[in-house]
């Protein structure tokens, strides 16, 4: 028996199947936990082994640096005799940035470009119109940037269609004039510039045809528009074609993923055969159960029904709480049983939500981590220490010329900076030899010739001694000669913080490149790309419960996973509009209860402190979905406003529940009255309605009473509905019905 023969006995008979099938194009059904890293580790090893592939052969393409990290070392490990450095295993914008690195000359692209984040591209966006303010354009960066990631150019006739946004077009077009004038890309250009490329340049696409006789992408259902346009661009006619993924774990929307890509592969790809891998190796079946009632909802999907060897296990629970406070403290509780903190999840919809644990583990000593916090990459220090990194390497870089010209202060106000820059494009000249010529022509004040004449011979000095002295001598020279380390050495001993450390991880990460500039490009590139390589340990290696919201576990496991704020309006989002974001929210909801092996909490609040506000709440809809016989419930059934009250009902129902109507019962301006009536009234007020007492009036739902009044022999109560309503009516009016207490 051969060393893969080994392998495949290990596989189950549909992830067999799909190891063995190289002849046609090829969907693989991955359901949650089914094992397709092993599908897609053994079929390149496979490949290799048993087809004779070169491993230079064979693109794998898939959504993170740590899948793509883990899928190399997996795939060294079965083939030990074999050098698979030439593999190509990467993130689709990690490709894109290899083949412009590499071919972008056809399209007037530099090797030398800067890849800019979002903060970049919005301060781009804000040098070219600064009459605006940076939250004014904000909305307008991210629809450039999603415009790009499904295929909408400047020219495209569908931008109008696109953006409601006024001057989109405009805007758009000369953000990327701008762009393209300093010589760098943006993340989603990574791409897009890469189709231009290969639709223009009819050589490279012939080169990239001879060079990838397989190409496999995992995490299908996260593409987004452009991203299937450059993957149909890649494969050839002699080219074998995979794709593994989940349409029931497509929960990207947001970020311009598209389901239909993995529906409609069978369309685009002829003659495709599906493989549908339904066997879970992680869950227990009840749990396998819930997930599967839940999403059997959604009519945007391939069919598939999950199953486990696995035990039964223990029901799923839903627990009804009173509010934020009380679902953190029953959280903590039933966490604290067992004090398995490192196999525990709290999740959650947005990351607000986190405060309410954050606060209370640190007062019970329960350890605890933030998945999704401030990343180091975004921290200011480091991106003031890349800016001048960015700028070292292309000196055309205005964003973070911009940024790292007067910071720390050195006398360049806006007057200055701006005669800087007029100088650079009359001259068509560098910035920083820009500062030079304005200085020598006595364009600034003197102060500020002087300032600028020393930051244009920093980069002078800093790019020899990057050549001849290496990576961690230039940084460390540029941080200190800038004045940047002793600013961010005075911050700490004020604030207590530890800036400077974070500056000086940075130095010595830049020794893990080769010295020089190709070197230095490639840390700047692999820092774009992976942001969370530096500075950002894997949150499975530190101990505690991991708080983190559903889009983030995409890939994680916990023995136990706790799913809170199930209400209305926060889950499902109140963002949903239509049925499609209905149906991923639904999504989110199978990816979250997937994520659990052993146990599975559910908790839905029937009041949340919202924006600084204190919102009734009604269970989500997603829980009437739930077999009751799956699940066990702890407090009311039927909390304070319970989800058969509008969740469940028709699309008018809802609406009109939502809007409320005018009603001859309802007090519009509450009348003075006198503390005798008062008094005399009390008696009445008690045997009828009191503060918390649940309501529901036929034409605005459920309410509770907020407080109780009387006028003259009549009692009149201020309700609050589930809605967000309030009204005040005569107690005994018709239409109020008393529910009970709360």
């Amino acid at each position: 028996m051969s060393r893969i023969d080994t392998f495949l006995e290990q596989l189950n008979p549909p992830q067999k199947e799909a190891v063995l099938e190289n002849e046609r194009p090829l969907l693989v059904l991955a359901g949650a936990g089914s094992g397709k890293t092993r599908v897609i580790t053994t079929k390149i090893a496979y490949a290799i082994d048993s087809l004779n592939l070169n491993p230079s052969n064979i693109l794998a393409v898939t959504f993170t640096n740590k899948a793509a990290s883990e899928m190399r070392t997996r795939v060294a490990s079965m083939l030990t005799d074999v050098d698979v450095s030439s593999m190509q295993i990467r993130t689709f914008h990690s490709f894109g940035a290899w083949l412009l690195r590499r071919y972008g000359s056809a399209i007037g692209l530099k090797d030398n470009f800067s890849i800019y984040d979002d903060d970049d591209s919005l301060s781009l966006l804000a040098s070219c119109y600064p009459e605006y303010k940076r939250t004014e354009l904000n909305p307008v960066a991210k629809a450039i940037s999603l415009a790009k990631d499904i295929g909408i150019t400047v020219e495209d006739p569908r931008i109008n269609d696109f953006s409601k946004i006024q001057n989109f077009q405009r805007m758009f077009t000369t953000y990327q004039k701008r762009l393209r004038s300093v010589g760098n890309v943006d993340f989603a250009d990574l791409i897009g510039l890469s189709i231009e490329l290969l639709r223009s340049s009819k050589s490279v696409l012939n080169r990239i045809h001879r060079q990838y006789a397989m190409i496999l992408v995992d995490e299908y259902q996260d593409s987004n528009i452009a991203q299937f346009e450059l993957m149909k661009l890649l494969v050839g006619p002699e080219s074998f074609i995979c794709v593994v993924g989940d349409d029931d774990q497509s929960i990207y929307r947001f970020r311009g993923a598209e389901v239909r890509n993995i529906l409609s592969f069978p369309d685009v790809f002829a003659h495709t055969r599906t493989i549908k891998l339904e066997q879970n190796y992680r869950s227990t079946a009840n749990i396998l159960a819930i997930a599967q009632a839940v999403i059997a909802n959604n009519s945007m999907r391939h069919p598939k029904t999950l199953w486990t060897a696995n035990d039964k296990g223990i029901p799923g629970r839903l627990v009804y709480v009173d509010d934020g406070k009380e679902e953190a403290r029953k959280c903590a509780e039933l966490i604290n049983q067992n004090r398995d903190y490192d196999n525990c999840a709290i999740l959650y919809r947005t990351n607000a939500q986190s405060a309410e644990f954050e606060t209370l583990f640190a007062r019970l000593g329960i350890p605890y981590k933030v998945v999704g916090a401030l990343r180091f990459f975004d921290r200011e220090e480091v991106k003031d220490t890349l800016a001048l990194l960015y700028l070292l390497m292309n000196r055309n870089d205005q964003v973070h010329f911009t940024r790292m010209v007067n910071k720390p202060t050195r006398g360049i106000g806006d007057t200055s900076l701006q005669k800087i820059l007029d100088t650079a494009a009359e001259q068509q000249i560098g910035l920083t030899d820009a500062c030079k010529v304005a200085s020598e022509r006595n364009l600034l004040s003197a102060k500020a010739s002087m300032a600028a004449a020393q930051f244009a011979l920093m980069f002078e000095k800093a790019e020899e001694l990057l050549e001849q002295s290496g990576n961690s001598a230039c940084v460390e020279y540029l941080v200190t000669a800038s004045g940047l380390l002793d600013h961010y050495k005075k911050a700490d001993d004020q604030n207590r913080t530890s800036k400077a450390e974070n500056i000086g991880a940075l130095i010595s990460a830049v020794n893990d490149y080769p010295d020089g500039t190709e070197g230095m490009l490639a840390f700047l590139e692999s820092l774009s790309l992976d942001p969370t390589r530096i500075g950002n340990e894997d949150p499975s290696d530190k101990p505690g419960v991991t708080l983190i919201t559903m889009h983030n576990t995409k890939g994680l496991e916990f023995d136990r996973v706790f799913i809170t704020g199930l209400e209305e309006g926060l889950f499902p989002s109140r963002s949903c509009e239509t049925d499609e974001d209905l149906q991923e929210e639904r999504r989110i909801f199978y990816v979250a209860i997937t994520r659990a092996r052993k146990e599975l909490y559910m908790f839905s609040c029937r009041q949340r402190l919202l924006w600084g506000k204190t919102n009734w709440q009604m269970p989500s809809r997603f829980l009437k979905e739930i077999p009751k016989n799956l699940i066990v419930t702890d407090g009311l059934e039927r909390p304070r406003f319970g989800y058969d009250s509008y969740s469940g009902m028709g699309a008018l129902e809802e609406r009109r529940i939502r809007q409320g109507f005018r009603n001859q019962n309802i007090i519009r301006h509450t009348p003075k009255f006198d503390e005798r009536s008062k008094q005399v009234a009390t008696e009445k007020i008690s045997r009828s309605f009191k503060l918390g007492d649940r309501v529901y009036h036929e034409q605005y739902g459920e309410g509770e009473v907020r407080q109780v009044r009387a006028l003259k022999d009549r009692t009149i109560v201020d309700v609050a509905f589930a809605t967000g309503k309030k009204a005040t009516f005569f107690a005994d009016a018709p239409m109020l019905e008393k529910l009970g207490s709360g």
